[in-house]
């Protein structure tokens, strides 16, 4: 089927692999257009207002200030004269080359500064499509366009077979579905908004690319970190809940753990997506990364009597409604497997000396951790019959009375703290977990391991070593090591 605008999200993953190249390593989403594309230029007065500085960011996240088309017609809404057909619209847009969009850019005056806010724009995802193709055939001496580019270092890497821009292949005709009544699918789109809405796809080859390029636990073609960077919000549109980041529609989906219900159990998940509509297909993609699944939708119209239309986004969320709080209970109960339980048997690592019991045989130096609300909770971490999370909150104390954040009812939140460096200094299987106080009401900035012992460890972290012979829990401040039992 068309996947019409989904092609956008493409757009915006072609420029990341095409700044993996070994070749165009000098190029990320934060480069300024003017650098890739020669020919761009705006009005004056919106050049110096920011234009000078536009970014690949903001031309895939829609804050680059572009109006929705690069051409006029007799459309007006208002007054409801023309259509928005393929006779009125398709053909004028479908027709645009990149230079003729690249010309149009610099007529039209921007809607606003680059960066203030969002709106929608296909002029912004051609101008991004060729500032990425200009740039790759710069370096390498190539003469692709944008939908060859994608082609080569993208559809084909990942085994799309059945994915392609511009004529249908003569190899997939049979594969080609067709909408009932008057459609786009002899419509063909040129390199100008070939980028915008231009790709045909199918439900498997959709799938293969949201989980090799956006799910998996290594991505294909880019680095982890770019796929951490372009998993982020840019803009949060004006109906205060929907936002948008390089090449997505972000939803914010909000999850009640199902072991309780209660406000305090709340988690809101991001639902990274991107939609299509046009010429009787839509068409929908999203991934949530922290459930580790994604989906696609693919629709007609079939122009039939006695048949439902079927909208993607309802199907998106019904989908959604099922499956999200499915994968946020088994990553959570996964999550205890791994981790809950008691730790004894506690131990010095040697690294300090008289610190920690070293009889296998006491039972006080320990740890317990349990899973409540799909959190993971340090209930106690007792050493030599002292709790370690009473002597964190003591630090800023006066006297013997003080903030608990650390030592209360319900322990502390364990969260991974994600550094790599920091990992690896405990060797394979390690993850560091940095404490959290349960009861954070707004922002967290407790994430700053502002307290260090000696050799500059953070008081506030602790690690967690997964094994073969079973997992063990150091506290490095107190230079213990308990293991599960």
């Amino acid at each position: 089927m068309r996947v019409m605008s989904v092609s956008k999200n493409f757009a915006m993953a072609m420029a990341l692999v095409v700044a993996n190249l070994p070749q165009c390593s000098s190029i990320s989403l934060d480069t300024a257009v003017r650098l890739l594309l020669p020919d761009f230029t705006l009005r004056e007065k919106d050049w110096n207002d920011g234009g000078s500085e536009m970014t690949l960011r903001m031309l895939a996240s829609h804050t680059a200030g572009f109006t929705r088309e690069s051409y006029s017609t007799s459309l007006n809404v208002i007054l409801n004269t023309g259509k928005a057909d393929l006779d009125t619209v398709g053909a004028g847009w479908a027709d645009a080359s990149a230079e003729d969009v690249i010309e149009a850019a610099a007529r039209e005056p921007l809607m606003f500064p680059p960066g203030q806010r969002a709106g929608y724009s296909n002029i912004g995802i051609s101008l991004l499509g060729s500032a990425v193709a200009t740039y790759y055939n710069n370096v390498t001496g190539s003469d692709l366009s944008w939908s060859q580019l994608v082609a080569r270092q993208l559809l084909g890497p990942l085994n799309m077979t059945h994915s392609f821009f511009n004529t249908v292949p003569q190899d997939l005709e049979p594969f080609i579905s067709i909408p009932g009544g008057d459609n786009w699918a002899d419509l063909l789109i040129g390199e100008g908004y070939n980028p915008a809405a231009g790709m045909w796809s199918s439900a498997n080859d959709l799938a293969k690319y949201l989980y090799g390029f956006w799910l998996s636990p290594t991505p294909d073609l880019i680095t982890a970190y770019q796929r951490r960077d372009a998993l982020k919000p840019v803009a949060i549109l004006p109906d205060g809940i929907q936002q948008t980041g390089p090449g997505w529609e972000i939803q914010l989906l909000e999850l009640n753990s199902s072991a309780n219900a209660s406000l305090d159990s709340t988690k809101t998940y991001s639902a990274f997506g991107k939609s299509g509509n046009g010429g009787r297909w839509s068409s929908w993609i999203d991934v949530i990364p922290n459930l580790g699944y994604g989906i696609v939708v693919l629709a007609q119209q079939s122009g039939l009597e006695g048949y439902a239309g079927i909208v993607p986004v309802s199907i998106r969320d019904l989908v959604h409604g099922i499956l999200a709080p499915a994968f946020a209970d088994a990553a959570a109960n996964r999550m205890a497997e791994r981790f809950g339980g008691m730790y004894t048997a506690g131990e010095d690592t040697g690294l300090l000396t008289d610190v920690a019991a070293t009889s296998a045989t006491t039972n006080t130096t320990f740890a317990r951790i349990e899973l409540e609300d799909h959190i993971l909770y340090l209930r106690e971490l007792v050493v030599n019959g002292s709790s370690a999370l009473e002597a964190l909150d003591r630090l800023s104390w006066v006297g013997d009375t003080g903030p608990i954040y650390f030592s209360t009812e319900r322990g502390v939140m364990l969260e991974p703290a994600e550094g790599v460096a920091e990992n690896a200094e405990f060797g394979e299987g390690a993850q560091v977990w940095r404490l959290t106080y349960p009861d954070l009401a707004t922002c967290d900035w407790f994430d700053y391991d502002g307290y260090k012992d000696t050799r500059g460890w953070p008081l506030s972290k602790v690690v967690l070593i997964e094994e073969k012979d079973g997992v063990e829990l150091r506290y490095p401040p107190f230079d213990i090591v308990v293991k599960r039992t």
